[in-house]
């Protein structure tokens, strides 16, 4: 009966040691992060902390044990409990695995939650998508966590799967639209078709209109546009990445076609062309590689409808408006209109 004493009072002992140990370590640590002292200094302190009572309980267990005292306290307090000896001991070490299971569990999922946030930062990644696969891993890591503490228990893990499963199979049919919207942002922000000041056009067979307007977040569910009409249009992630997107700004370059209309007593081929192409000479905002060209588009009985297309270095429209001005004053009798694959602008 000595050596059973013994080792529950080193148990208890123990148990007793590591609780105080650990409520230290937290105090002094949450006070030390306020300070300006680096994060391994107070993790060090921390354990210093921590280890303390354990070395004071390490030794007085040598004179708790000599003590005829505390061994008819312990005599007293075994015979009073409900439960046997073995069944204690089996508590104990059940309790400390599991206790030691979640503050493992809990380390592991943290440091490899940073070691991921960290790794995605020199990808470049957005912020909020870093923070949201680091915090995907750590529930896995608890995931885990949590079977392995089922397994220490004793406790049959078909049940808790079961549970799982029907929670899983009932959030994603409750969902299933939402779900969409985050996986197409998650892809997104990963692939990175298009970025934010970007303009985009947004254009899918089954959704009209086409929205086009500039990129101003991009959120795990949607993308947030800001049209020509100084409006914000809140386009779902899953549209987005179902539809067919032109990005207006990946390119520096961009060709324009403008529309030209003159009354057909206007109209002389060769001279026509030459000043069209001077015109568009003499507009700093037009490239100069590839040259612009002219064709004729159609004839009528009082009319011809010429095609001038060219390259801006600006996708700005402002830049095409200017162009169009300018050939507006060099050719006053004609009517002019901007033309683009959605249609056309005036």
């Amino acid at each position: 009966m000595f050596g059973s004493e013994n080792i529950t009072l080193l148990v208890l002992i123990a148990l007793c040691a590591v609780a105080i140990g650990l409520t230290l370590r937290h105090f002094l640590v949450r006070r030390l992060r306020r300070t300006i002292l680096d994060k391994w200094l107070v993790q060090l302190l921390g354990a210093i902390v921590f280890v303390l009572p354990l070395i004071a309980a390490v030794s007085s267990l040598p004179l708790l044990l000599r003590s005829s005292l505390v061994n008819s306290i312990i005599i007293v307090v075994l015979t009073s409990l409900p439960f046997s000896l073995p069944e204690i001991k089996r508590f104990a070490w059940e309790a400390f695995l599991t206790l030691f299971a979640i503050i493992l569990g809990v380390g592991v999922g943290r440091t490899m939650m940073r070691v991921i946030i960290h790794a995605l930062n020199n990808n470049r990644i957005d912020i909020n998508l870093r923070i949201l696969i680091g915090r995907i891993f750590f529930i896995i890591v608890m995931i885990i966590d949590a079977f392995w503490v089922f397994t220490i228990w004793g406790l049959a893990i078909d049940f808790p799967v079961t549970i799982i499963g029907a929670l899983t199979v009932t959030f994603t049919i409750a969902f299933q639209d939402i779900l969409k919207d985050l996986v197409a942002g998650f892809y997104i922000l990963m692939e990175r078709p298009f970025h934010i000041g970007d303009s985009i056009t947004i254009g899918n067979a089954a959704y009209a209109p086409l929205h086009t307007g500039v990129v101003e977040n991009i959120e795990l569910r949607a993308t947030k546009l800001r049209i020509t009409s100084g409006e914000q249009v809140t386009v779902p992630n899953a549209l987005v990445f179902g539809g067919i997107v032109i990005n207006n700004s990946f390119y520096n370059e961009r060709r324009a076609t403008i529309s030209i209309t003159l009354p057909i007593a206007e109209f002389v081929k060769e001279e026509m062309f030459t000043r069209i192409n001077k015109t568009l000479e003499e507009c700093d905002m037009v490239a100069d590689k590839p040259e612009p060209t002219v064709v004729v588009s159609s004839y009528t009985g009082q009319q011809v409808i010429l095609m001038v297309r060219f390259w801006m270095k600006s996708e700005k429209f402002a830049s095409i408006s200017e162009v169009m001005y300018t050939l507006r004053t060099a050719l006053p009798a004609a009517d002019l209109s901007f033309v683009e694959s959605a249609g056309e602008f005036s």
